[in-house]
Formats: structure tokens, sequence, C-alpha cells
């Protein structure tokens, strides 16, 4: 592993070193201590702390991830904060959510502010001015009912 790794206005295939900041660039697979991210993207990334800065990344797995004005495909971390960003998936122990959207959240601690969720699963829940589509029993009434009609079609096809 290399001390550091700069991507500059071009891309990169993997890359592994204790810093990597990638400026106006991209790599497939990024593995690293510390990664930064402004207006690039990598495919996938595997670091103890992400920053990105209107930028994105398919697949993020950090102790610390923190995203602002870009996107996420999917963030599994212990602390994931997301600022005027979207997600489809974040995975966390701790979220932080403000003027951001989620399509799946489930974390053991929640704080949204201005925010719109999907679907959250959480232990605590703080947020003010926010609109979450389903909760978990919303969402585990959605299933059922979906189930029973696909059972009820089922049944008619015979």
């Amino acid at each position: 592993m290399e001390d550091g790794s700069n991507i500059e206005r071009g891309g990169d295939g993997d890359v592994s070193a204790a810093a990597v900041t990638i400026r106006q660039g991209g790599a497939r697979a990024v593995s690293a201590h510390e990664l930064t991210i402004r207006q690039g993207g990598a495919w996938q990334a595997q670091a103890d702390e992400i920053e990105i800065t209107q930028g994105g990344i398919g697949l993020a797995r950090a102790g610390e991830v923190e995203v602002t004005a870009g996107t996420v495909g999917a963030a599994i971390a212990h602390e994931a904060e997301l600022e005027q960003s979207a997600a489809t998936v974040v995975l966390a122990r701790e979220a932080e959510l403000d003027q951001a959207a989620a399509g799946v959240l489930v974390a053991e601690e929640v704080k949204v502010r201005e925010s719109a969720i999907g679907l959250v699963v959480a232990r605590t829940f703080d947020g003010t001015n926010n609109r979450i589509l389903l909760g978990p029993q919303a969402a585990f009434a959605l299933g059922a009912g979906l189930g029973l009609v696909l059972w009820l079609l089922g049944r008619l096809r015979r």
C-alpha cells in the first residue's frame, strides 16, 4: 500500500494507498485509510474515512462516510452523514441526513432534518420537517398485502 495517491481529470482502475484523493476523475475500486472525492467518483471503496463533495460512489464501506452535494448507491458505515445528497441504501450504526434523500435507511440511531426517505428502520429516530414514505409497520403491511394478492392470483390461475 502506497502512502498517497492522487487522481486528477482522468481515470484509474484499482487504487490502494493510505490516503487517496480523486479530483475530477474516477477509479474502479479504492482501498485506503482516507478517501477524498471532489467532483469525481468511484465504483466501490473501502476505507476508514470517506469524504465526498460533488461526486459519487457506487458502494462505500467505511467507518465514517460523509457526503455533501453528492450521491451514493449504497453506504455501509459506522457513521453516515449526508448533506444535500442522495443515497439508495444507507446501513449504519448512526446516520444523519440534512436536506437529503434516501431510498432505504437502516440504522440504530437516526437524525434527519428536511429530508425524504422511502423506508426507514431505526431504533431511535429524531427528525424535523421530513417526508417518510414507509415506516416498519407500513412496510410490513405492504408486504403482507402484496403477498396476499400474489397468492390469490396464483389460486385464480389454476
